[in-house]
């Protein structure tokens, strides 16, 4: 049987994925400021390691968020391979999708990698890997409605074991109020190493479980935590590792100068850059959303 890793983020990447923001009904309300926002991150991203964006590839695509329907990279007997799961914008929400749906197989074929197709739903954004086989996740984006049925909840968590080479999963009950993604952990709570996680305020019952649960794998666990921005879903979790660089998520209110700190203080030899998101978080997403890491 094949070993299956899904490597952490802070690995070494070969490049960033982005989709530009071709959807009028969304963006043409603020198509200066998204514009210019896209401009300025891919110019940054590029600073650090190959930019790959879908359109450029002529792949169709509904909206930006590539995070939650492009395909999962992991290391399959230390080969890139590819994992699609279904994609219904976040529980038949915001139609349509089926552009979005097919994007996994699409970069798959382009980059000529296997591809397996599962048949669950789940978004990128709703999972978050440490590299050495720990997984965090919320309940209500596996199981919320229009989602996976719960009375099929082994079958699901044995798939995704198998998928990503998952050792230990901790579901956390709830994600963040108003996140139209149902709760998403990539706003709540991230890895910052293997046995490190930084979550935000407000989750102190979550905070304790993952402590918990780190310190049955890893002598030295800990948890940190960051005040949350405004406005909701707004989160300092939504960053984004480059090679050598760690992009920050910044909403121009009083705790953008505190968590860049937090997170030089974490990372003393990657650049760390604070990223103005106030405009894509308007349609509620943020740098972590919109953009998908292909490992090395």
């Amino acid at each position: 049987m094949s070993e299956v890793r899904y490597p952490a983020e802070w690995e070494e990447q070969a490049a960033t994925w982005l989709a530009l923001p071709i959807n009028e009904q969304n963006w043409a309300p603020r198509r200066k400021r998204i514009d210019v926002f896209y401009s300025k991150l891919i110019d940054t991203i590029s600073r650090f390691q190959s930019v790959k964006i879908l359109d450029s590839f002529q792949i169709p695509h509904d909206d930006i968020w590539i995070r939650d329907y492009g395909p999962f990279f992991v290391k399959c007997d230390g080969k890139l391979n590819a994992v699609s799961y279904e994609f219904n914008a976040w529980g038949e929400k915001f139609p349509p999708w089926d552009s979005d749906n097919a994007v996994p197989e699409k970069i798959a074929e382009l980059m000529n990698i296997p591809l397996k197709k599962e048949s669950w739903i789940l978004e990128g954004g709703a999972v978050e890997f440490n590299g050495d086989g720990l997984c965090l996740t919320t309940a209500p984006c596996l199981f919320g409605k229009n989602r996976n049925p719960a009375e099929k909840k082994p079958e699901l968590l044995e798939d995704l074991q198998n998928s990503f080479g998952i050792k230990s999963l901790k579901i956390l009950p709830r994600g963040l109020d108003g996140d139209h993604t149902d709760g998403h952990i990539d706003n709540v709570a991230r890895f910052v190493a293997k046995n490190r996680v930084v979550i935000a305020e407000g989750f102190e019952q979550e905070k304790k479980e993952i402590e918990a649960w780190l310190g049955e794998h890893y002598e030295k666990a800990k948890v940190d935590t960051l005040p949350l921005p405004s406005p909701v879903p707004a989160s300092y979790m939504n960053f984004i590792f480059t090679n050598g660089g760690l992009l920050i998520p910044i909403y121009n209110c009083e705790f953008d100068s505190f968590a860049l700190e937090y997170f030089k203080n974490v990372f003393p030899d990657r650049e760390v850059i604070g990223m103005d998101c106030t405009a894509p978080i308007e349609e509620g997403g943020s740098l972590h959303c919109l953009s998908k890491l292909e490992p090395l």
